[in-house]
């Protein structure tokens, strides 16, 4: 048994999530509102497949990339593009190999990335990540730090998502093997931040 509610009071959000399975949890979380709009690209493809998003918070710039690497060699996953937010020790990564929902929530739960992050499709209505493409609040956009090359990787390559990163951070990543050829553009989600978070 799964159960979520949320409710809004005022500029507050108090939220209850209940989860029984062989172990129960009870969840109560009382945040402030977000009020400023920000944008970010989704995982999903066109295909209902999701490319892999991570948001480390915590980790230094030399324990992301050890963990990238590692999970470069653990999934046979392509290269990584990593990405340096206006604040200490946060990064989002994105690899553009394609999963199905439970094997990319596999994977991206089995990192260190953010645990509210992690769980993220079970929390937005739309299943799937979101990582911010655009300023929020007084914060910059992530700037692109580099790329991550990947010696041995296997599968599909989302091509839109490839296309985007280029357009939106003017990269220049060449076409891959293995890609999708879907060339339509990717779901760009509006959401609310708290100015400074």
């Amino acid at each position: 048994m799964r159960f979520f509610q949320s409710i809004s009071i005022l500029d507050y959000t108090f939220s209850v999530k209940l989860t029984t399975y062989k172990v129960f949890s009870l969840t109560f979380l009382f945040v402030k509102t977000p009020d400023k709009e920000t944008f970010g690209m989704t995982s999903r493809c066109k295909d209902g497949k999701h490319i892999l998003f991570f948001d480390f918070d915590g980790l230094t710039l030399k324990e992301t990339v050890e963990e990238i690497y590692f999970m470069m060699g653990r999934y046979e996953l392509t290269d990584f593009y990593l990405f340096e937010n206006d604040i200490e020790n946060s990064y989002h990564a994105v690899c553009l190999n394609k999963f199905c929902l439970s094997e990319a929530m596999d994977i991206i739960g089995k990192s260190s990335a953010d645990r509210g992050f992690k769980n993220a499709p079970y929390l937005f209505k739309r299943r799937r990540w979101v990582l911010r493409v655009s300023p929020k609040g007084n914060r910059n956009k992530p700037k692109f730090l580099k790329r991550i090359k990947s010696k041995n990787f296997t599968g599909d390559i989302s091509t839109a998502h490839r296309i985007f990163l280029n357009l939106n951070y003017d990269l220049k990543i060449k076409p891959y093997k293995f890609e999708d050829n879907f060339k339509e553009d990717i779901e760009i989600c509006s959401y609310n931040t708290g100015a400074n978070c």
